[in-house]
């Protein structure tokens, strides 16, 4: 969140009296002088805007539901109960009000630092979906928590800026990973698959345990982008299509994990909907993962439908119901306690639009342009200003051209069944993008899981190399040669030119388009670009321009295996007390253990301990503690950031005992440095 981002009230006339109508300015959009993520709670004691000095940004809890745009930092103030915390709320109508929604209770946002389990006014927009509970550590005295103080530091008598940041660390991590593949099977993707099937290995390599060379559980599914157009092409490869089971889908491969001809690529069992290595041994296939892995690729061929719906492929596969017994057999790849990684390759941008197909279809009045072009035309925007208005215009009437970075998906996606927001008729022009948001297909993977952190989303689409050729980067839109050769009324049409080349295969001369370059190049993939970037941090963006996918796959790889057996605190935390030497960290660590949901037994929630583990004494070992304890150690090898990570020694009991739970995390919430911006004073502990 950019602490930048509030609206000031006087600029709006008709804001005026919903602004001035409090007394005590709950709710106010105001100045956090610096920048805070999702995971931090943030307050700036000295915000003259608030008649409290207090602006308050918390923490956005696991299953918040934050409104869009996101709720911005906002005047609070010390409370009782919630009757003290009446505030300003959004006004619906205004599409750039950034205030609270759902309107404040009184709650308690900090359990570290001066304003330790001190309640305020916090808005319901963060909250998760039980609420304003009072955190454990705050119940009882609360002493250990505050270190000594059972109620912190009057919010009158606090001052400067103060960030409590919430980790979360795997300490016995489940060596479990559910790693699902689409592959864009459309007609241009030949060269692309053969680079990855060649660098696969160096995802399996990364994902090796470094001390005994062992693979995680592993299953790994193939998808491609194939999902049809719902009958808007009766024949041809966007047309209906007859399935291994004999069924007729209008749309496409539905999402269906792709094993063709699996016997002659190593699979074993010919009931194998995915590969599948566990406890270091394959279970349905023999020989070498990464030659049974590229088999399989390879035979997904590339006589798809060229309307690729790169990204609603994962939702039919791993989430929509109705789809038949196949797609429900599909869902039980995903392991409750697994790691879940989503790969996808593709050259063109996303189109994913079922079940609003009516944009498909051979239209007479977009004859001079490629069949493809309205997904881009449609869905893209740039410099604000939506591609349907000329130029480019839909129809296509004119050549266009723009700076990539002024170009983005379009996020005003039209109602489509397959929300539940009803349907809409997009064989017309339509003021919304006819394709599925976004956002929502985000929404529904990250769904899939409880804990963010084990899901990562990796694209490898049209996107420049680097931030230098980001830089230079070009949107363009203009007339190529037809590939249909019988369509003698139009020798040219509009296409989008690729946005990037592999530099081995560059055109033959620069601003005019080879055909045989763009076969290795690729358009931009704005809608891709912007479903990675609703993961955040769990999100990596990667050019399919690369003369080789040997770097793209090791930093999967290495992000994922990270994941996977990764201790490092990748925040700076604030020093609680400068005048001793080394770090003095002012954090509250406990386990949290996974538990199947009583409610629900296909999800695993985590269960946090009451009791806060001490930080370990100097020399301590296994067979000194009387308890487990934890410390900070440092050793910029293993964590590059900062060279922090946190060790937790247990007792020899405990050891003797067996080994922590799978999946069992410690939970951190420390007191951590802000990302300052230019002005702001430095906070203390921090310098």
């Amino acid at each position: 969140m950019n602490h930048r981002n509030f609206i000031v009230c006087a600029s709006l006339s008709l804001w005026l009296v919903a602004c001035t109508g409090r007394d005590n300015a709950i709710g106010r959009p105001c100045d956090l002088l610096v920048d805070a993520g999702m995971s931090q709670s943030v307050y700036n004691a000295g915000a003259s805007e608030c008649p409290s000095n207090t602006c308050l940004k918390p923490v956005v809890q696991q299953g918040a539901t934050m409104p869009d745009p996101p709720t911005q930092a906002y005047c609070s103030a010390s409370c009782s109960d919630d009757s003290d915390c009446e505030g300003e709320v959004r006004d619906m109508a205004n599409p750039l009000d950034q205030r609270c929604q759902k309107g404040f209770t009184c709650a308690i946002p900090f359990v570290k630092g001066p304003l330790c389990c001190q309640k305020l006014c916090m808005c319901k927009d963060f909250l998760g979906p039980a609420g304003a509970t009072t955190p454990i550590a705050c119940q009882g005295g609360g002493a250990a928590t505050c270190s000594g103080s059972t109620s912190g530091t009057p919010t009158s008598s606090t001052s400067g800026v103060g960030q409590q940041t919430d980790i979360y660390i795997s300490v016995a991590p489940a060596r479990m990973l559910d790693l699902v593949f689409m592959i864009d099977n459309s007609p241009s993707m030949a060269p692309k698959v053969s680079k990855m099937n060649q660098q696969f290995p160096k995802l399996i390599e990364a994902l090796k345990d470094p001390n005994d060379g062992t693979l995680p559980d592993l299953r790994v599914a193939i998808i491609d982008s194939d999902l049809g157009t719902n009958g808007a092409y009766t024949s041809g490869s966007c047309g209906p299509k007859t399935l291994a089971d004999g069924t007729v889908s209008p749309f496409g491969d539905l999402g269906r994990f792709q094993m063709i001809n699996a016997a002659t690529c190593g699979v074993t069992n010919p009931a194998a909907l995915y590969l599948e290595y566990k406890a270091g041994q394959p279970l349905n296939y023999a020989g070498d993962i990464n030659t049974v892995f590229a088999c399989l690729a390879g035979n997904v061929g590339v006589q798809g439908c060229g309307e690729q719906h790169s990204l609603q492929a994962f939702e039919f596969a791993l989430v929509a119901g109705g789809l038949g017994s196949v797609n429900d057999a599909q869902h039980t790849m995903l392991r409750q306690n697994a790691y879940l990684g989503l790969v996808f390759l593709t050259d063109e941008d996303d189109c994913s639009a079922a079940m609003n197909d009516g944009m498909f279809g051979d239209k007479t009045e977009l004859r001079g342009e490629s069949a493809s072009l309205r997904c881009y035309t449609r869905s893209h925007q740039c410099g604000g200003v939506n591609l349907t208005n000329a130029p480019p215009g839909y129809p296509t009437s004119a050549a266009f051209t723009a700076p990539l970075s002024t170009c983005a998906a379009r996020a005003d996606a039209c109602p489509n069944p397959t929300d539940g927001t009803g349907s809409t008729d997009t064989s017309f022009p339509t003021d919304c993008s006819p394709l599925k948001d976004f956002k929502r297909l985000a929404y529904e993977i990250k769904a899939l899981k409880d804990d963010p952190e084990q899901i990562l989303v990796a694209g490898i689409f049209g996107w420049p190399l680097n931030d230098s050729d980001m830089a230079t980067a070009q949107y363009k839109i203009d007339r190529i040669p037809n590939p249909n050769v019988a369509d003698t009324a139009h020798p040219t049409v509009f296409d989008s030119w690729p946005v990037c080349y592999d530099p081995n295969h560059l055109p033959a001369a620069p601003n005019t388009y080879d055909a045989t370059a763009a076969g290795w190049g690729a358009t931009a993939g704005l809608r891709n670009a912007a479903f990675v970037d609703e993961f955040g941090a769990n999100g990596l963006k990667l050019s399919i321009c690369a003369p080789d996918f040997s770097g793209s796959m090791k930093v999967i790889g290495d992000t994922i295996a990270k994941k996977v057996q990764n201790t490092c605190v990748p925040y700076k935390l604030a020093d609680a007390d400068p005048s001793t030497p080394g770090l003095q960290p002012d954090c509250r660590v406990v386990y949290r253990t996974p538990q199947l949901d009583p409610l629900d037994p296909n999800r695993v929630i985590y269960v946090e301990s009451p009791t806060s583990l001490p930080v370990c004494q100097a020399g301590a070992t296994a067979d000194n503690i009387a308890e487990d304890c934890w410390q900070l150690a440092n050793d910029l090898t293993k964590c590059p950031a900062n060279g922090q990570w946190i060790q937790v020694l247990r007792t020899v009991q405990e050891i003797l005992a067996g080994p922590l739970p799978a999946g069992t995390k410690v939970g951190m919430q420390c007191r951590t440095c802000p990302d300052s911006l230019t002005g702001a004073a430095v906070a203390p502990g921090c310098e």
